[in-house]
């Protein structure tokens, strides 16, 4: 746990099997995260990106350059109310995915529920703190395709010398929002009639893609942004954006936590374009059919310099969470099925720390998180 060097960018991905948080620290800048997860430990639940930072830059804190929510879904944004009220440094700028629909999205929390529990557990919350930093006097910022979270030109760093240095979301479209705002409108019920449900995954529809461009170096954090059903939504929305930046990258995260529906092949085409990036996938081990997928994997695997794991996932005897009844009767049915996945219940992180001219310091994947 020794911090960066102050002309090195860290990028410090967490991936516990349910939740994704990257941590980054980036020369001139500070250091920033990128969505937030939490996991449980012998002590309790911690929140990763803010147990990671408390424990690496002890006693000092600096504030934090930013803090990014990419959409809302809890495996991204849980912990991100106590990282914004309890890191000791503070924090510059809070920004979060497009929020034109803000005032639907509220609405709709607030009346769809399955029993007693809230379909986005805990994000009101989030919402909350947000503000509550903003009028503190973080800058706050919506995310929509091309938007700046900051730029600096001509920084000086340390054994490299002059260079520009930004960040950039390349998600997500106006289309995107707009259909988006059309499927909330269409899930809120008239007067006295039942809440329809909304499909999970159309909050990827306003997942932000993000771009940091230092030095020689490019780094896509792709969050959870799928292909896209249309040239103007998701990874298709941003290669055929007529001000799409070069897409070249020395390290991707991968988007969707290693889905198909998270792979465009156009876009990897330009993250490969000029050398092999480091891909590192964040699984997701709930749902039906777990992260990543295998032939993802292996497509990767041919393109890359190397495909990073954050966590690894193993298979459960059915009978440790069933009944031998229930065990026996659903094995009838279904012969082929032998275990449930379970996390490995270890923190473990992937960090590439890399200097500006390309070159890699550290490569490093901490158990259970490894390479492929």
């Amino acid at each position: 746990m020794t911090p960066p060097h102050a002309n090195e960018l860290e990028i410090c991905i967490f991936g516990p099997g349910y939740g994704e948080s990257v941590v980054l620290h980036i020369p001139a800048v500070g250091w920033g995260i990128i969505d937030s997860c939490t996991a449980k430990v012998a002590e309790g639940e911690v929140v990763l990106p803010l147990e990671y930072l408390t424990t690496l830059l002890a006693p000092q804190f600096p504030k934090l350059a930013f803090v990014i929510l990419t959409h809302p879904h809890e495996d991204h944004y849980k912990g991100l109310d106590r990282i914004l009220q309890k890191y000791p440094g503070g924090t510059e700028r809070v920004c979060r995915y497009d929020g034109d629909g803000i005032r639907e999205l509220k609405m709709y929390i607030a009346t769809q529920r399955t029993g007693l529990r809230d379909v986005l557990p805990g994000f009101a919350k989030v919402l909350e703190v947000m503000k509550e930093a903003a009028a503190k006097g973080a800058q706050f910022r919506r995310l929509l395709e091309m938007t700046s979270v900051f730029n600096f030109e001509k920084v000086t760093v340390e054994e490299y010398g002059t260079t520009d240095i930004s960040m950039i979301a390349l998600s997500p479209s106006a289309l995107s929002v707009e259909k988006y705002i059309e499927m909330l409108f269409s899930a809120i019920p008239k007067t006295g009639e039942v809440v329809l449900p909304m499909r999970d995954e159309a909050h990827n529809l306003i997942s932000v893609a993000l771009l940091l461009k230092l030095g020689d170096l490019q780094v896509i954090f792709g969050s959870d942004l799928e292909s896209g059903s249309t040239d103007s939504i998701g990874w298709k929305g941003v290669i055929y954006n007529k001000d799409c930046p070069d897409l070249r990258a020395n390290l991707v995260k991968v988007a969707h936590h290693g889905s198909e529906s998270g792979h465009n092949s156009l876009a990897w085409k330009q993250h490969c374009d000029k050398t092999k990036p480091i891909a590192v996938i964040t699984p997701f081990s709930h749902g039906g059919r777990p992260l990543p997928e295998d032939q993802v994997v292996a497509t990767l695997r041919k393109v890359t310099d190397r495909v990073g794991i954050t966590s690894r996932l193993k298979l459960a005897k059915l009978s440790r969470y069933y009944s031998r009844a229930t065990v026996m009767a659903y094995s009838k049915q279904a012969r082929h099925i032998r275990g449930v996945l379970e996390e490995s219940g270890r923190i473990g992180f992937i960090r590439v720390r890399l200097l500006l001219n390309g070159t890699i310091a550290e490569c490093l994947a901490e158990p259970p998180a490894y390479w492929v």
